[in-house]
């Protein structure tokens, strides 16, 4: 399974002893870094002193995943099978490093919105990176509205409710969900297993590419 993960305009200004390499030379899909370098001098980046991203985003989903703490074949399992789409960069990796930028994808830049301005690409790189994945969309619909996911395998969409209501905000589900899939390695055949806190698969409904999950609990911890 391949999961897409959410950006964050609320980050972290933690300065650390580690040092991590500072330029686009280290980013992967290169193919989007004269866009980048174009959003870079657009906005005035700071390129100095970047954090990898797990640690520099903050907000319900990254503090919720606690990446930090995870075992690192949990974290390396997150890692290979991630991507982070990022207003600034377009598409990254949990580990790469990011400079501190508070920017969010209504940000504009010579005159578009960045969600406009990436969508073409993202578009394009993402036809190809999925094609014939099983992919996890841990993203709120303008998110995932920037990526073409026609050529996917299959499309697995996760629903959460508490006390049989949904639940609107689910960023914090969405990273525990996350955990618990890299932390049990669970196959596609195996979403039914999915047991966090108090939430439990109630159904898997699955419509041609299409596998809707739900995913109910009594909120005793969120």
């Amino acid at each position: 399974m391949r999961f897409i993960l959410p950006w964050s305009k609320r980050q972290s200004k933690i300065k650390l002893r580690e040092k991590y390499p500072v330029g686009l030379e280290v980013y992967p899909f290169e193919e989007l870094n004269t866009k980048r370098i174009e959003v870079i001098n657009c906005l005035g980046i700071n390129m100095d002193e970047p954090l990898p991203l797990w640690r520099r985003l903050k907000g319900r989903f990254w503090e919720s995943l606690e990446f930090w703490v995870l075992p690192p074949p949990v974290q390396e399992f997150i890692v290979e099978s991630s991507v982070v789409l990022s207003p600034l960069f377009g598409m990254l990796k949990v580990d790469t490093p990011i400079p501190y930028a508070e920017h969010s994808w209504e940000d504009s830049c010579q005159g578009s919105k960045l969600k406009d301005w990436w969508k073409e690409s993202l578009k394009q790189i993402s036809k190809e990176l999925f094609k014939d994945q099983v992919v996890v969309p841990l993203v709120g619909r303008q998110e995932e509205g920037l990526l073409d996911l026609g050529t996917a395998h299959k499309i697995v969409r996760f629903f959460f409710y508490k006390k049989g209501q949904r639940v609107i905000n689910p960023q914090p589900h969405r990273a525990y969900l996350l955990r618990y899939i890299a932390e049990k390695r669970l196959s596609l055949e195996e979403l039914s297993k999915i047991n966090f806190y108090d939430y439990r698969v109630k159904d898997i409904e699955e419509k041609g590419r299409l596998i809707r999950v739900i995913v109910e609990g009594q909120g005793a911890y969120i």
